[in-house]
């Protein structure tokens, strides 16, 4: 049995299952090279359908991530918001009116899109709540029977944060906060407060920024915006700071009183802006750790699974790792919305028509691949000179290239479900040389001196360089470094002493972890510096997008499959 699942606002994706097991899983930014694409993800479907070798008439079920119809409970909050201030209710209104015109309503005609698009079918159309697909993505596919699962984001149709149970095939809802308290939407807020995007996921920017700054303003944060109780909740204060005025770089006096005006883009970044981040993620990470406390109250568990955009926050789960009372926890490589494609074909497969799990998540290389000979027919088309060569003569080489201070392009295998690039589509460099981040940020990746670089490393040496047992396949969590390491890794140690390790195992990458293998037996360093390979732009996808990156960025050689191209020297 094939199952679809769709996820259809911004980060569309989709995901094919046949019998319980992944099959394919892509975002349709990586086909229309428009980050955060928001619509029908056509070509992800069609990607889907082609590499199982089937038309739509052989897809069963179609899974949802929304119910366009839940809609009262945000015109309830416009309403409220016109008795704080007119410019509030104007902000969510034209937002709201633009929502339901042109994203839920069009949401009824998905079924009637398909059948246009891709032929007749039979398939029964599922619409599943939007924070119950996340929770299938956190709990189906995770290594455990049962789990507490949270899940927390933006928001979906009307729910910020959903508290569950997985229990074998089930989830059970617990509790559920609703807008406007939400904890993506504080984040998002301070985003563009502090000057940057938050319909570009800058997000992350103030994470990497905010290890750099002090909690100067972290009681202001913490007792006038985002405030918990005893019972489990938190409050997000919109007459202080609100996430539709912030959307327009508008800002209530409640703020502006406090720290001052906001900063335009383009201006400086201070040391002021550095502490507004540190401020708003320490709140951000006590109000986590507090919610995550209740989970285990009311659940009892020793495993945690999250899902959810605020799950992406890998300094937040370093301290849920180690502050915690669960022992084990998981978040899959799409954790945000694209993931909720895997999510709510997941939900039909088990909690709807009962099927017994069988599969887990351990990688996240479900997109496209690319044969060998794909490879050198683009890299002939461009004109660029090559030479193949077998990994046992290829591997040695790049890692004595990196070792001596190269940045590669590496393109390997199928293409990583989720936002981070973890050895099919990266950048890689050497992690021991100080001035790397440097040359990686400014020269071939065009973005802010502040942005952190993270490290591939082999999972046998995961104690070693952190002095803790943590696997990390998909890059989430943020460790302090072992201080007798720190030194000799200096361009993947952000400046708090922490990294983001992805564990690489020789089971799910073996090329992968062969490269890595090769660099060690080079320098005695049991990983290499990665980041994803794109500039500006989404991850690269196909061989072409590849060499179109290797023209327009510095960088020194490029590797498809068994493939070398080395840039001339000028």
């Amino acid at each position: 049995m094939y199952i679809l699942g769709l996820t259809t606002l911004g980060d569309s994706a989709a995901a094919l299952i046949k019998d319980g097991k992944l099959v394919a899983a892509v975002e349709e930014e990586r086909f229309s090279r428009k980050k955060h694409h928001s619509g029908f993800p056509y070509h992800s479907i069609e990607f889907c359908l082609d590499h199982a070798g089937i038309t739509l008439k052989d897809v069963e079920h179609v899974g949802h991530y929304w119910k366009p119809w839940i809609l009262r409970h945000k015109i309830v909050q416009a309403a409220k918001a016109a008795l704080i201030s007119p410019a509030m209710f104007r902000a969510r209104a034209d937002r709201g009116v633009a929502q339901v015109s042109d994203s839920y309503l069009g949401m009824f005609r998905h079924a009637k899109r398909l059948r246009e698009r891709f032929g007749p079918s039979d398939f029964k159309f599922h619409y599943i709540e939007h924070h119950q697909s996340h929770a299938a993505s956190a709990f189906f596919v995770s290594p455990f029977d049962s789990a507490a699962i949270l899940t927390w984001d933006g928001t979906g149709e009307d729910t910020t944060t959903l508290f569950c149970k997985g229990t074998g095939n089930k989830l059970e809802v617990l509790k559920r906060i609703k807008l406007p308290h939400s904890l993506g939407q504080f984040y998002s807020a301070v985003t563009n407060f502090i000057g940057f995007d938050m319909f570009s996921g800058d997000e992350w920017k103030v994470m990497g920024l905010a290890a750099y700054g002090k909690p100067k303003h972290y009681d202001f944060f913490r007792e006038k915006v985002l405030t918990t109780n005893g019972g489990g909740d938190f409050k997000f204060n919109i007459k202080v700071l609100d996430h539709h005025l912030a959307k327009h770089y508008s800002f209530p006096e409640g703020i502006t009183k406090e720290l001052g005006p906001s900063r335009k883009a383009g201006e400086d970044l201070t040391e002021h802006h550095w502490d507004i981040a540190s401020s708003a993620q320490k709140a951000l990470e006590d109000t986590a750790i507090y919610l995550v406390g209740k989970i285990h109250e009311m659940t009892g568990e020793d495993n945690l699974s999250m899902a959810g955009g605020v799950a992406f926050n890998s300094v937040m789960n370093g301290r849920i790792f180690h502050e915690t009372p669960f022992k084990r926890f998981y978040v899959q490589p799409a954790a945000g919305d694209a993931g909720c494609s895997v999510g709510s074909a997941y939900y039909v497969w088990n909690q709807i028509l009962g099927k017994p799990r069988d599969f887990v998540m351990e990688h996240a290389y479900w997109g496209p691949g690319f044969t060998n000979e794909e490879c050198q027919a683009a890299l002939s088309d461009a004109g660029l000179k090559y030479e193949t060569l077998p990994d046992e003569q290829l591997l040695p080489q790049l890692a004595k290239m990196i070792a001596e201070g190269a940045v590669i392009g590496w393109f390997n295998g199928r293409m990583e479900l989720g936002p981070r690039a973890l050895g099919a589509r990266s950048f890689l460099a050497d992690p021991r040389r100080a001035d790397m981040r440097d040359i990686l940020n400014h020269k071939v990746k065009l973005r802010e001196w502040f942005r952190p670089l993270a490290p591939s490393m082999l999972e046998e040496h995961h104690k070693e360089v952190f002095g803790v047992e943590h696997y990390d396949p998909f890059m989430i969590t943020v460790l302090a470094v072992a201080e007798d390491y720190r030194e000799k890794i200096p361009a993947v140690v952000h400046v708090d002493g922490t990294a983001r390790p992805q564990t690489v195992s020789r089971k799910t990458n073996p090329r992968y972890w062969n490269l890595i293998e090769e660099f060690r037996k080079v320098t005695g360093v049991p990983m290499l510096l990665n980041t994803s390979f794109n500039v500006q732009e989404p991850i690269v996808c196909t061989p072409h997008d590849a060499i179109a990156t290797f023209g327009k960025a510095n960088f020194d050689a490029i590797v498809l499959e068994n493939n070398l191209a080395v840039r001339a020297a000028s």
